[in-house]
């Protein structure tokens, strides 16, 4: 096994997390479609570690089950391993109970999983610094204009790290200090294993910290260096609905910054919600209030918005969704318009070139190249070929109280105005069915349908 593969990632998501006044876990709350703990899960696994030791403690069973579910076909799910701690007095006491499984690796990263914004590539720049320069601890570190609580990193004249002060027990010449201590740490094992067993309770919580096996390893003459981060952000802690709220706002400044420079048009990323999974053709313009999540793809030359929400969507090339829309799942092709104030339903495929326009629905539906589906329309379990124009408040009645049935309508298809197509049903190509009908059989190609009554007229009774 080549050392550099041997390290077991350790992920510290025990505590209470009593400020987010919640009755879900600190690291099960949501940040740009994933929770806090996923996050910081997806980056580890990003190291290709021998394996993943998540340490839960606080509601357990609903952190593992829900992180079980969440990376059951990942290839990574093999390497995790949960850890539950018993005694809930710090991370000192949560590497402590964890050493049993550390120990079997040469190296480990302990990250907090509430700390969800490190960057891929800063984690694996990390792990490569640690293994170039082998110190027995390679402590994460940022430069804060107000350090505020966060532990100082004290340093000797060399730059190495020779302590860390945590602010409530720091002098004013200590409190001065502006590199803190971001709480994720690479250490060797050998020296962390001798380093964590005589820690001891401090403070009014009596915890025990994982800063003192720093300490410990400096006493026995070991070696503590920093890497210090470019972002300081990246080390930011979740621990209050405001900090969520502040986290989110960070991911997403990054991700339309990255978006801008590739050749998008944001045009006020301040209100412009991209999750970092999306992906952004060229020259396609995003106009306010637009949601872009999951793994949607938009392709070159479209334009999104104002407001709406696109959800696990492939959008191609030269389309526009227009003010108010919702789509999830569905894919709309190559040059065709949604919109305003539409809503494709999962599974629905639109175009090319065709529109579904406004307060028209779509599910589990494909609209076929050229076809209008322009307004106040219900298109569901539907196959639609091409160049066909739906009429205002046409129906397709697909449910009949047990089952979903299927619509099939032929190319150049003309329906009339407030037609109900009850399915199952087809209407042959370039048949016409007039307006106000309601269609319960087969219509045959090319001829005109009628299935109302006859208009009557009839004196009015005072």
């Amino acid at each position: 096994m080549s050392e550099n593969k041997n390290i077991a990632a350790v992920i510290l998501a025990a505590g209470l997390g009593v400020r987010m006044k919640s009755e879900l876990p600190k690291v099960l709350h949501c940040l740009g479609g994933m929770s806090l703990i996923e996050r910081v899960v997806r980056r580890a696994a990003a190291l290709s570690p021998e394996k993943i030791i998540i340490v839960t403690g606080h509601k357990a069973v609903m952190v593992e089950t829900e992180l079980s579910k969440k990376f059951e076909k990942e290839a990574f799910r093999k390497k995790i391993v949960f850890l539950r701690q018993k005694l809930l007095k710090g991370s000192g006491r949560a590497v402590q109970e964890a050493m049993a499984l550390i120990k079997k690796h040469a190296h480990a990263f302990v990250l907090c999983g509430d700390a969800p914004l490190f960057r891929e590539a800063t984690v694996k720049k990390i792990f490569s610094v640690y293994l170039k320069t082998r110190p027995e601890c390679l402590v994460v570190t940022a430069e804060l204009p107000e350090p505020g609580s966060y532990g100082r990193i004290k340093r000797g004249k060399d730059g190495s790290v020779r302590s860390i002060i945590e602010a409530d027990g720091a002098q004013p010449g200590e409190l001065a200090i502006k590199e803190v201590n971001s709480g994720a740490y690479v250490f060797s094992v050998k020296a962390l294993a001798a380093a964590i067993k005589n820690l001891k309770k401090k403070g009014s919580k009596g915890e025990y910290y994982l800063t003192d096996a720093l300490e410990n390893i400096l006493s026995a003459g070991g070696t503590v260096s920093a890497f210090r981060l470019k972002d300081p952000l990246e080390m930011a802690g979740i621990n209050s609905r405001e900090g969520l709220a502040g986290a989110y706002k960070i991911l997403n400044a990054r991700k339309n910054s990255e978006l801008m420079a590739s050749g998008v048009t944001i045009v006020d990323p301040a209100n412009t919600y991209i999750d970092e999974s999306v992906k952004v053709g060229r020259d396609s313009v995003i106009f306010p209030g637009i949601f872009l999540k999951g793994r949607s793809i938009v392709g070159k030359n479209c334009r999104l918005g104002p407001y709406g929400i696109i959800e696990d969507s492939v959008i191609e090339n030269g389309c526009e969704i227009k003010f108010g829309c919702c789509l999830s799942r569905s894919r709309v092709r190559a040059g065709s318009v949604v919109g305003p104030v539409s809503h494709l339903r999962p599974a629905s495929d639109i175009g090319p070139l065709a529109k579904v326009g406004n307060f028209s629905e779509i599910k589990k539906s494909r609209i076929g190249r050229g076809s209008k589906v322009p307004h106040l329309s219900y298109i569901g379990d539907t196959i639609m070929g091409e160049k066909v124009n739906v009429g205002a408040g046409t129906i397709t009645c697909n449910y009949d109280g047990k089952n979903k049935n299927r619509t099939i309508i032929g190319n150049s298809v003309f329906i009339g105005s407030n037609a109900n197509l009850v399915a199952p049903v087809k209407i042959g190509a370039g048949a016409l069915v007039a307006a106000g009908s309601t269609i319960t059989e087969d219509v045959p190609p090319g001829k005109l349908v009628l299935a109302r009554a006859r208009q009557v007229l009839k004196n009015i009774k005072r």
